[in-house]
């Protein structure tokens, strides 16, 4: 079950800490992947989405092993046949954002990540990092103030 959250920061801090050392986004959309765990649901992978000008950023994806551990073989199996919970959070994200943002922009250099983003429709920029959904193609000088103003950004 996929959900955007006004408010994950208990929810998603454990997994971010894990993955990344470091505190999960205050700021943004938060989408959380719950997991049925026997009679629990349980907060198994995390995506963020934040506005930047007409476009979405993309950031912060992981995903708990220990609560994929913790699931049924059945549930394990259905998370494989779906291809995994970041693909679902990212396809969610996607559908949710499309009509308010001209393309959503992430920085990837992990070729596990990539293989989901590619799934997506994501595509890879002059940048070695920077990768582009486009939910409508802008006018050439637009697309090239967006993906600069992008690039300035740095990492996120």
């Amino acid at each position: 079950m996929v959900t955007e959250l006004a408010e994950a920061g208990p929810l998603a801090e454990p997994i971010f800490q894990r993955k990344y050392g470091a505190p999960a986004p205050a700021h943004g959309h938060h989408l959380l992947v719950f997991c049925r765990c026997g009679e629990d649901w349980l907060p198994g992978s995390y995506l963020n989405y934040l506005e930047h000008r007409d476009a979405m950023l993309i950031g912060g994806a992981c995903t708990d092993g220990r609560v994929l551990a913790r699931m049924s073989e059945a549930g394990q199996a259905a998370v494989r046949d779906a291809g995994g919970l970041m693909l679902q959070a990212v396809r969610y994200g996607e559908a949710r954002f499309a009509s308010c943002s001209v393309g959503t922009f992430g920085h990837c250099g992990d070729a596990r990540s990539w293989s989901v983003l590619a799934q997506c429709g994501y595509e890879r920029l002059d940048d070695p990092h920077l990768i582009v959904r486009w939910n409508r193609r802008p006018a050439p000088w637009a697309r090239r103030r967006l993906i600069r103003s992008v690039a300035a950004l740095g990492p996120f």
